[in-house]
C-alpha cells in the first residue's frame, strides 16, 4: 500500500512537473509574440509616421455610396428588381436576389471589368452595406458568377431583355421625350477563351481572335434602348430587319420615329426597302463602292458649304432583286489641306489624281425629300455621338468584359450593365449631375463624384457617414446634389407620373 502511495505521488509529481514545462513553453512562446509584434511596430514607420490598423468601417467610394444609394432608394431600385429579375431563388440559405445584382451594379461603378473586382469596394464593406440597406453584399466572384449562371435558356434572357427594354421606356418617358432618332450599330468584342458564340469573323483590333458581335440600338437623347448579343462570324447588318421591328416595339406606339440613323455597315438594299415600306424616313452612310466612286467622279455642280467643305447630291439606281430601285444620295468632300482632321475616305479608283487625291469624301443615302443635302449631313453627324457611347460603355460599364460559360448568360450580364445600369446613370446625369452641360462619361463621374473617403459611426444611436470633405465648396456641391436626388418625383415600379416634372 505504501509502495503505491509513493508512486502515485510521484506521478502526479511528474504530472505538475510537464505542466510546468507546458506552462513555461508557451509563456515562452508569448513573450517571443509580443517582441515580434514591438519590432514590427518599430518598422512600420514612414517618415517617422507609425502605421497601424483600425477596424472601423472606412470606405473610398462614399461618394458613390451616398448619392447613388439615395437615388436608388428614391426611385425604388429594389423594388424593380424583385419585381422584373427572371431569375429565382428557392434555397431556404439564398442571401437575396437585390443584394447580388446591387453588388453588380457596385462593381460597375468602381470600374470593375470582372467579377472578381467587387473587391475593389469591399473594403469597409459595411459602411456601403449600410448605405444601400442591405444587410449582406457578395464578396467573392464566384457568388456573382453562380447568380447570373441561372440564366440558361434563352427564354430566360429575353425576360431579362424585355425589363430592360421596360425600364428604358421609362426612363426616357421620365424626361416627355415623345420623339426622337433611332440610331443602329454594332461593336466587335474580343475574347480570349472558348464562350459559346465566340467566333472568328471581323475583328479590326485583334485579327484572328474569337469576339461576340453585338447590335445595339439607340435613341438620339442617349439612351440605349435594345441589344442582342450575336457570334463574332455575323456581318454588322445580321437580322437588322427582325432587330428593328423588335426595337419599334418596344418603343410602344405613342414614341415618333423622327429618322433612322445607321453607318456604311446597314446599307443593305432589303433593310432601306423595308423601312421604305413601313414609311420610315432614314439616312444611311453609303460605301465609296466603283460605280458610286465614278459617279461622284462625274459631279461638277459642288456647292461650297464653308472653307474647305463642298456639297453636292445625285440620285442612282442601287440595291439588288425586288429591291432594287432608285435612291437619293448625298456625298460631301473636304479639303484635306485646309481640313486636315476631316472625316471621310478618299477615292480609292481616283487617289492618284490631282483634283481627287486632295479630298475625302462622305458618302450617305436618303429617302428624306424634305430635307436639304446640307440639313441631310448636318442630321447624320449627331450619330457620331454612338461612338462615345460606345466608349463609355467600354471603359465605364465593362461592355467588353463579364463573359460567362454560357452565350444566354453572358447576354443577361449585357443588358443588365447598358439598358439598365447605363441608362439610369445617363438619367441621372441628364437631370441632375450635369443637367445643362455636355454629358460625362462614367469614368469622370467616378473621379468628380464618386471617390471620396468617408468613416461609418454612431451618435446617439444614429449611423453617420462621415465624408472625408474639407472643402465648404465642395460639401455644399454634394448636399444640393441630394437635395435634387430626394427631389426626383418619380418611381420605377408607379405607373402613374407624378406632378412637377424631374
Amino acid at each position: 500500500m505504501a509502495s503505491g502511495i509513493t508512486r502515485l505521488n510521484r506521478g502526479s509529481e511528474y504530472f505538475i512537473f510537464l505542466q510546468a514545462l507546458k506552462g513555461n513553453a508557451t509563456s515562452t512562446k508569448r513573450e517571443h509574440r509580443k517582441m515580434k509584434q514591438k519590432q514590427c511596430k518599430k518598422v512600420q514607420e514612414v517618415n517617422q509616421v507609425k502605421i497601424e490598423f483600425t477596424n472601423k468601417s472606412i470606405t473610398a467610394w462614399g461618394g458613390m455610396a451616398c448619392q447613388i444609394g439615395k437615388y436608388l432608394e428614391v426611385i425604388d431600385f429594389r423594388g424593380w428588381v424583385e419585381n422584373h429579375f427572371p431569375i429565382t431563388e428557392t434555397s431556404p440559405f439564398a442571401k437575396g436576389i437585390y443584394e447580388k445584382a446591387l453588388g453588380q451594379f457596385l462593381t460597375v461603378l468602381v470600374g470593375g471589368s470582372r467579377f472578381g473586382h467587387l473587391s475593389w469596394w469591399g473594403h469597409g464593406i459595411e459602411a456601403v452595406s449600410k448605405m444601400f440597406d442591405v444587410a449582406w453584399l457578395p464578396c467573392s466572384a464566384s457568388t456573382l458568377t453562380r447568380f447570373w449562371g441561372k440564366i440558361k435558356t434563352q427564354g430566360m434572357a429575353e425576360k431579362m431583355g424585355d425589363a430592360g427594354r421596360q425600364l428604358a421606356k421609362t426612363l426616357w418617358e421620365w424626361e416627355s421625350i415623345g420623339e426622337d432618332n433611332l440610331n443602329f450599330d454594332s461593336s466587335v468584342l474580343t475574347r480570349y477563351g472558348d464562350q459559346p458564340g465566340a467566333k472568328k469573323g471581323y475583328n479590326p483590333k485583334k485579327h484572328g481572335r474569337n469576339s461576340h458581335h453585338p447590335i445595339l440600338a439607340f435613341l438620339g437623347s442617349g439612351y440605349i434602348v435594345n441589344l442582342w448579343n450575336r457570334s463574332g462570324n455575323v456581318s454588322s447588318a445580321h437580322r437588322i430587319t427582325e432587330f428593328f421591328d423588335a426595337t419599334v416595339a418596344s418603343l410602344g406606339s405613342g414614341f415618333r420615329i423622327k429618322r433612322i440613323l445607321c453607318d456604311a455597315g446597314f446599307f443593305i438594299s432589303r433593310f432601306m426597302a423595308h423601312l421604305e415600306a413601313q414609311k420610315h424616313l432614314y439616312i444611311i452612310s453609303a460605301p465609296l463602292s466603283t460605280s458610286s466612286q465614278k459617279r461622284i467622279y462625274q459631279i461638277q455642280d459642288w456647292r461650297r458649304l464653308c472653307w474647305g467643305i463642298e456639297i453636292a447630291e445625285f440620285e442612282m439606281v442601287c440595291g439588288e432583286g425586288p429591291y432594287r430601285d432608285l435612291r437619293r444620295f448625298v456625298v460631301v468632300r473636304q479639303d484635306t489641306g485646309r481640313k486636315p482632321k476631316a472625316a471621310g475616305k478618299q477615292l480609292s479608283l481616283f487617289k492618284e489624281l490631282d483634283d481627287c487625291k486632295k479630298y475625302r469624301y462622305s458618302f450617305m443615302v436618303t429617302n428624306d425629300r424634305g430635307l436639304s443635302a446640307e440639313e441631310v449631313w448636318s442630321e447624320y453627324r449627331t450619330r457620331a455621338n454612338d461612338e462615345n457611347i460606345f466608349k463609355d460603355l467600354k471603359e465605364g460599364y465593362g461592355f467588353s468584359a463579364f463573359s460567362l460559360a454560357n452565350f444566354w448568360a453572358t447576354e443577361a450580364v449585357m443588358v443588365m450593365n447598358t439598358l439598365v445600369f447605363h441608362n439610369l446613370m445617363h438619367y441621372l446625369n441628364r437631370n441632375i449631375l450635369n443637367p445643362k452641360q455636355p454629358q460625362k462619361q462614367l469614368k469622370t463621374l467616378r473621379s468628380q463624384h464618386f471617390i471620396l473617403p468617408a468613416l461609418l459611426g454612431k451618435s446617439a444611436r444614429t449611423w453617420i457617414l462621415r465624408l472625408g470633405v474639407q472643402c465648404k465648396k465642395q460639401r455644399g456641391k454634394i448636399r444640393h446634389l441630394l437635395e435634387r436626388i430626394i427631389k426626383i418625383p418619380h418611381r420605377l415600379n408607379c405607373n402613374a407620373v407624378a406632378l412637377g416634372g424631374s
